[in-house]
This record gives structure tokens, C-alpha cells and sequence, in this order.
């Protein structure tokens, strides 16, 4: 999301430029008694003029802007992602936090230790961290399943850290040969 409203500020500013550029040309040439240079806004006033606010068109553009304006607001009432885990802290006047990266590198250290596991994929949202790991085979060198040893990792790097809200750990396995 943060992508998209910065694409939009960025055309919206440059509207905002270009409309203040337009209103400063012809300014400058209805003062030098020029005609309009960009803009007939002559015309454009006397349609304004003769044009009542119960005309289909005008209509039309109201419920235009209103539809922009509502996919706008629900744009920015949606939750943005937190990009920050609050962390417990024993003094209340401390705000500890970990970032989502540092969360994933974490989660995908403790993962990447246990025997046999090749390669891991780590996702963390708000509510839930899903582990995807690649193992050479079902257990590890001690008989245990691979899968309990992932999520009994991940498990203990995450009580280690004393997140406020720990997140639901989802734990897949996928076993191969070699």
C-alpha cells in the first residue's frame, strides 16, 4: 500500500503543479491583454455561466468525485500493515519493538539450525508467521520429525524475543532426498 499512495501523491502533485503553471500562464496573458494562451477558459466560464446545478453533466461529474473521493477514503481507512511488532518491556515509559525483517531473519536463523533443513521461507504478518522449509529428510539425526523441530525452534526464538501479541506460527514441511 505504501507503494500506491506514493504513486498517487506523486501524480496528484504533479496536477497540482501543472493546473498552478496553467492558472500562472494565463494570468500573466489576460494582464499583458493577450488571448488565452493553454486554456479557452472564456468559454469554459460562459458554459459554467448558462449551465444550471441540475444538469445531467454536472451530475455526473458530482458523483464522479464522489466515487474518487469514497475509493480514497477507503483506500486510507484500510489497516496498514504494521511494520513493527511491539516487544514486553519491564519499564512502561520504554518502547521496544522488532521490524518484520528482523523478525523473519530471526525466525529463519533458528529454523536454518535445525538438522537437516536446506532452505526456509519465512512470512510475518500481524497474526500469524508461516515457515516453509525444505529438509533432506522427515526426521532429523535424533529420530525427531523435522516438522516438531522447525516449529519447537521457531517456538523458542519467538518466547525468547517476548512479543506482546505473539503471532500464530504455521509450521510446513516439505522433505527432500539428497
Amino acid at each position: 500500500m505504501r507503494v500506491v499512495n506514493r504513486v498517487l501523491a506523486l501524480l496528484v502533485s504533479l496536477a497540482v503543479i501543472a493546473v498552478g503553471v496553467v492558472v500562472i500562464i494565463e494570468v500573466v496573458a489576460q494582464r499583458v491583454g493577450v488571448d488565452p494562451v493553454v486554456v479557452d477558459w472564456h468559454a469554459t466560464y460562459r458554459w459554467a455561466q448558462r449551465t444550471t446545478w441540475s444538469a445531467g453533466v454536472v451530475r455526473l461529474i458530482c458523483v464522479l468525485l464522489a466515487a474518487l473521493g469514497l475509493v480514497l477514503l477507503a483506500a486510507q481507512l484500510k489497516p496498514r500493515r504494521a511494520g513493527r511488532l511491539p516487544l514486553r518491556s519491564d519499564q512502561p515509559a520504554t518502547d521496544l519493538a522488532i521490524t518484520r525483517r528482523s523478525l523473519t531473519s530471526t525466525i529463519r536463523g533458528a529454523v536454518g539450525d535445525v538438522d537437516g533443513v536446506t532452505d526456509t521461507r519465512v512470512a510475518v504478518r500481524r497474526r500469524r508467521i508461516r515457515v516453509r522449509a525444505h529438509a533432506r529428510a522427515p526426521h532429523t539425526a535424533d529420530g525427531v520429525p523435522t516438522r516438531e523441530a522447525v516449529t519447537q525452534a521457531a517456538q523458542r526464538r519467538l518466547d525468547a524475543l517476548q512479543l506482546r501479541h505473539t503471532p500464530k506460527l504455521a509450521v510446513r514441511i516439505s522433505a527432500r532426498e539428497g
